[in-house]
């Protein structure tokens, strides 16, 4: 397994990527997209924002895990700058994530980590938080909900630390989580010094 950036190519796998590591809130919100009869698909919209849209949401902020079987999975960060690019599409199940990311504007966002169910249990997922921990300039910040065990053990593991909860606004009948879930972790050198704190 190797880590590279992606490629505009890789974004069919980013927007299904996405939408695992969101447990769905992914298609939710692009099919605003199919409701407004641009696309047929909100995978299909979503495809085309990583491809053709610049901004946090954009395959250039995106790092892909590959095997030799092909794209195992993805992370994307972005630094939060408080500006109206941060913001994801305007939803109201997304208000309690955007508040959340208010709190931490300075730091290197991680939207998105994601392993393809086939290759999970081997290292990936971890891999890829390094990586984006690696490739952060000041501390990082990280959102989960509270029903993700095994995201909040991953992230704790690796320096993470709780700042705050939001509601949880349920977007389909399949959910138990009720609260959003936000971590930050403080700035390092290459060598593990810790260099700042959030």
């Amino acid at each position: 397994m190797h880590i590279r950036p992606a490629t505009r190519a890789d974004s069919a796998d980013i927007v299904i990527l996405d939408d695992i590591a969101s447990s769905g809130l992914a298609s939710h919100v692009l099919q605003a997209g199919v409701r407004d009869g641009a696309y047929d698909r909100p995978l299909e919209f979503g495809r085309d924002g990583y491809a053709f849209i610049d901004g946090p949401f954009s395959w250039k902020n995106v790092l892909i895990a590959e095997t030799g079987d092909g794209v195992a999975g993805m992370s994307l960060s972005f630094d939060l700058t408080g500006g109206p690019g941060d913001k994801g599409l305007d939803d109201p199940v997304l208000e309690p994530l955007e508040a959340l990311k208010a709190q931490v504007v300075g730091t290197r966002m991680i939207d998105s980590v994601a392993v393809y169910s086939r290759f999970r249990g081997q290292g990936i997922g971890r891999a890829l938080v390094q990586a984006e921990l690696a490739r952060a300039t000041g501390p990082s910040s990280i959102i989960t909900d509270d029903s993700n065990a095994a995201a909040l053990a991953l992230y704790q593991s690796l320096g993470f630390e709780e700042q705050a909860r939001a509601q949880f606004r349920a977007f389909s009948d399949n959910h138990t989580a009720t609260q959003w879930v936000l971590l930050t972790r403080p700035a390092t050198l290459q060598h593990g010094v810790q260099t700042s704190a959030q």
